[in-house]
């Protein structure tokens, strides 16, 4: 057996369904199911059984039940100690992140990490959004950005971003000139999208479908490099992050163009674990996230801060 089985065990256990269990797992229903199945083979019993009240404990999964929650303490207990043994100028700090985060919000924070932390090596590993929660519940992370607060209440999360979905055209399109516009008006138009941004992109077709506007696209790309390249040479609009393109707004590469419609709030979360096992070097990342100035960053490299005031705060500690 190894421990995520006995954590599987342990969550359905405490949900007393294996829907439930799924999702404080962030994890498929099957999934949690085969894993289930596979201790219940090494152990050669069954763990459960149902009756007209559901789910109950056989004799063999009543036996396993104080053992698998002494050996997940005794897990948690060596992660702490481990952690307090090391010192907070050295060590290591990994981050699953999607590519907003990774590309447009990470760097300016990790300057200020960097210069209090100079032993710490970091590592930014791009995964999708839905695959997030799951590498921090298992522990292959410290700490994970993502777009909406988690489901599993075995997960933390502070707010740290708040953004939204803005159009933008190059210079030279006739939509440009016009600086707003209606929905309506853009049902003849082609768009550029990102491939990965699902949750994303069904809000925006959402809203267009709201107001019975087709939404034509060009191209579905896999960057919101590519995406800003495409926009910039004329082959369709885009509707992306604004802290994806305040350069290139900036620069004039790029024009926004005001939708009444189109309202679409865009946050951004850190999440992690237990903070009781939080390593020195993840509580210290954590800190500088809390209380970075975005304002202040973004006009130090001579970017107007944007009109839904993206002041990173300190969001409450919450489980959920």
């Amino acid at each position: 057996m190894d421990i995520h089985q006995l954590e599987h065990f342990l969550a359905v256990v405490d949900e007393r369904t294996f829907t439930r269990a799924a999702g404080r797992l962030c994890r498929t229903q099957p999934a949690v199911s085969q894993s289930i199945r596979k201790l219940e083979e090494e152990l050669e019993g069954p763990l459960l059984a149902r009756d007209k009240h559901g789910l109950i404990l056989t004799e063999t999964g009543k036996r396993l039940l104080d053992y698998a929650r002494r050996m997940i303490h005794l897990r948690d207990e060596a992660v702490r100690t481990l952690g307090e043994l090391r010192d907070r100028s050295s060590g290591t700090l990994s981050i699953a992140s999607h590519e907003t985060a990774a590309l447009y919000l990470l760097p300016g924070p990790l300057r200020a990490y960097a210069r209090q932390f100079q032993e710490v090596r970091v590592g930014v590993y791009r995964s999708p959004l839905d695959e997030i929660p799951e590498r921090v519940l298992d522990r292959e992370v410290d700490l994970g950005f993502v777009a909406e607060e988690p489901l599993s209440r075995d997960l933390h999360s502070v707010h740290i971003y708040s953004d939204e979905l803005i159009l933008v055209a190059s210079p030279r399109h006739p939509v440009a000139a016009r600086r707003a516009v209606q929905i309506t008006e853009l049902g003849q138009e082609h768009f550029v999208t990102h491939h990965l941004c699902t949750s994303s992109l069904r809000k925006i077709l959402d809203v267009f479908h709201q107001h019975r506007t087709p939404f034509k696209v060009a191209a579905d790309l896999w960057s919101f490099g590519n995406i800003k390249d495409f926009v910039e040479q004329d082959i369709g609009l885009a509707i992306v992050p604004r802290v994806t393109v305040l350069q290139s707004l900036r620069s004039g590469q790029l024009v926004e163009v005001q939708v009444q419609q189109i309202h679409i709030p865009r946050q951004t979360y850190v999440i992690f674990r237990d903070p009781q096992y939080m390593s020195a070097a993840a509580r210290g990342l954590l800190k500088i996230l809390s209380d970075f100035d975005w304002n202040h960053w973004q006009a130090q490299k001579g970017l107007q801060p944007p009109p839904m005031a993206a002041r990173a705060q300190m969001g409450r500690l919450r489980r959920v």
